[in-house]
């Protein structure tokens, strides 16, 4: 396996997928997050500019996880289960699970609940320390978990336009504009995780993002707070052996056919939160690619292991998962 930092040098604009126009829409606004495939689209670009792809070897660079990263204090993020719920006072719980006889619009066994008469919701927008992720789980819910919320790692931020046309070369009436932007406080920076059958150079410059901003890049060895996180996955993986249920936590967004659920046997809860429409370009045809659903990174599925399997599989329904989509954490419950 192989580590990448990427530093954007300046604001940058992700689209959530929604059509824009400026003519008759006055405000677009950003992802928090790049989806996976706009990581992959930059990186594959300096393979295909150094000559070393074509536009048929997509397969060739495969992201396997995406993480923020901040290198003075060697911490690794990871975006934040959705079965975290919090209340009106920013207190945090942690739903449990329990079955269920009969709900008419919900048609799993099992149902997540948090032990307050509070009102709450989904904990959105936040990342998790991923050590904290682990030893949270193995430890039976005694280690608190670490948290970070989007003001923690960005500076929101937006920039004013206008239309142009293109005929007059002039701004053309009633056509203003805001989009909103995102840059990482200066400590931070993406960390992906990939495999490729082609080297990269040590360190460069690629393009990110809607408009292009360039961001530098650099080959790392594996950070330490991942060392220390993939010998506490290891724990995980064997406290899983002698569990009948799993817990699948997907990190980055999750393409399944039939919607949100699974073709998977043994699901028992879910917590999903909105599903994201995404599309992007294909290169060898030379096209727009159709809009898929995803559910969002973060959320949460609970499934019965099968029998005589000690550390489930969870096989991605996308046919195009080397991008970086379906990642996923294995966890207790």
């Amino acid at each position: 396996m192989a580590y990448m930092k990427i530093k954007p040098t300046d604001s940058l604009f992700f689209g959530s997928g929604k059509p824009f126009n400026a003519g008759s829409d006055s405000w677009t606004d950003s992802s928090l997050l790049p989806n996976p495939s706009v990581i992959w689209g930059a990186m594959f670009s300096v393979l295909f500019r150094q000559g070393d792809v074509t536009v048929s070897d997509k397969e060739k660079l495969q992201i396997k996880n995406i993480y923020l990263y901040n290198e003075k204090q060697t911490t690794i993020l990871t975006p934040a289960p959705l079965d975290i719920f919090v209340d009106s006072d920013n207190k945090k719980y942690i739903a449990k699970y329990k079955k269920v006889d009969f709900i008419s619009n919900y048609d799993l066994p099992v149902v997540s609940e948090v032990e307050t008469e509070e009102e709450v919701k989904p904990l959105e927008n936040h990342f998790i320390e991923i050590n904290s992720l682990y030893e949270h789980y193995i430890y039976g819910y005694k280690k608190n978990l670490i948290l970070y919320n989007f003001d923690d790692v960005f500076v929101a931020d937006y920039k004013i336009g206008i239309k142009i046309d293109k005929a007059k070369q002039t701004a053309q009436d009633n056509h203003l504009y805001r989009i909103d932007l995102t840059q990482f406080h200066d400590e931070w920076s993406f960390l992906i995780e990939y495999e490729s059958e082609v080297e990269f150079k040590e360190s460069g410059v690629l393009k990110l993002g809607g408009e292009g901003k360039s961001a530098s890049y650099q080959q790392i060895e594996t950070p330490i707070g991942l060392q220390s996180a993939n010998v506490a996955k290891a724990r995980m993986e064997e406290k899983l052996q002698n569990k009948n249920y799993v817990k699948v936590l997907f990190t980055t967004p999750t393409y399944f056919k039939c919607g949100w659920q699974p073709q998977k046997e043994g699901l028992l809860c879910a917590n999903v939160g909105k599903a994201l429409s995404i599309g992007g370009w294909d290169m060898e045809n030379k096209t727009h690619k159709a809009m898929k659903k995803y559910i969002p990174a973060g959320s949460v599925y609970v499934f019965k292991k099968e029998e005589g399997v000690t550390t489930p599989i969870f096989q991605s329904e996308d046919d195009e998962a080397y991008r970086g989509f379906g990642a996923y954490e294995l966890l207790t419950i």
